[in-house]
């Protein structure tokens, strides 16, 4: 069998796409799909005979082993953003690449725990140097400032930094850093606030984390991989590196811009050019439409009719004659 012909995937896509039972008129999304998809392999794996799974795919063979099939979508979601597509479905090869994810998850899920248990022992353990939090909602309330000084012992040095915010009650966890502090551990705050036009207030907040960080690369960060350009007639996004972009994230640009631009009087078009995406004033139907009407005036002396032209390729412009 090809690898383009899954029955696997390819009912997983057909669930995606249109209603699982079109009479009783229920539609899951992409989510709640691989949701099914996985408690029916699982199933399967426990009761092969009479399974689910084994009544829409009925040449399937036994499963020895039980998938996370969630986590893989997650995690592959993570790196794609596939769920967020509202007009492209998921691909062959997106489903595909989502179930050999799942195919060595327990794995992977092994390691996790290996990993996060090790990382508990070390949290206990004597050599501990650093502890960080998550300042709001922990440290302070959301959007709150740390309300008294504190002393901070870093590297056999103290060095008194004002922490002083503009709330007049005390806050319980200072009295926790301290400790910690007075113990030798260096005691990190984290926050994603921002403070448009009052960089101040970050170093009130999160004094030296600015000077510790490299300009370049918090530039390549931030800025996006992507550049807009405005033409005469036309507006794009193109890729300015070599690298090319996720076709399927440009299809999904473009059918976008299609349904905000849907109620435009304006000819246009807005397409996926393979590695950009762009919308044109005028399109082919504008131009055939102008090509045809002149010709057929100049060559037939009458009015354009279906029998009398043709568009190779372009089929769908003539339904509009």
């Amino acid at each position: 069998m090809l690898k383009e012909e899954d029955p696997l995937i390819e009912l997983i896509r057909e669930w995606i796409m249109a209603p699982i039972d079109e009479s009783a008129g229920l539609q899951l999304s992409t989510l709640e799909v691989f949701a099914l998809v996985e408690d029916m392999i699982n199933e399967h794996v426990a009761s092969p005979q009479g399974s689910r799974l084994k009544k829409y795919i009925p040449k399937v063979k036994r499963m020895f082993m039980r998938i996370n099939l969630m986590d893989a979508v997650h995690a592959y979601d993570a790196v794609t953003h596939f769920s967020r597509r509202k007009r492209v479905p998921p691909t062959f090869k997106d489903v595909r690449h989502i179930l050999n994810l799942a195919t060595v998850w327990r794995m992977w899920m092994l390691l996790a725990c290996f990993l996060m248990v090790f990382a508990q022992i070390r949290a206990i353990a004597p050599t501990l140097k650093l502890v960080t939090f998550d300042a709001d909602d922990t440290i302070y309330a959301d959007g709150g400032s740390i309300r008294y000084r504190l002393v901070c012992y870093i590297c056999d040095c103290r060095e008194v930094d004002s922490f002083r915010g503009w709330d007049s009650e005390s806050s319980d966890m200072v009295t926790v850093i301290v400790e910690l502090l007075k113990k030798g551990l260096v005691v990190s705050l984290v926050t994603a606030a921002g403070y448009p036009g009052e960089p101040q207030r970050y170093e009130a907040r999160l004094r030296g984390v600015g000077p510790s960080s490299d300009s370049a690369k918090m530039v390549a960060l931030l800025d996006m991989p992507a550049k807009i350009l405005r033409k005469e007639r036309a507006v794009g996004i193109y890729n300015p590196t070599d690298k090319r972009f996720v076709y399927e994230n440009l299809e999904e640009i473009a059918l976008t811009v299609q349904h905000v631009l849907r109620h435009t009087t304006i000819p246009h078009c807005a397409f996926n050019g393979g590695n950009d995406v762009w919308v044109d004033i005028g399109n082919k139907a504008l131009g055939i439409s102008a090509l045809q009407h002149y010709v057929v005036r100049l060559v037939a002396g009458s009015k354009v009719r279906a029998s009398i032209v043709r568009c190779l390729g372009g089929s769908k412009w003539e339904k509009n004659l």
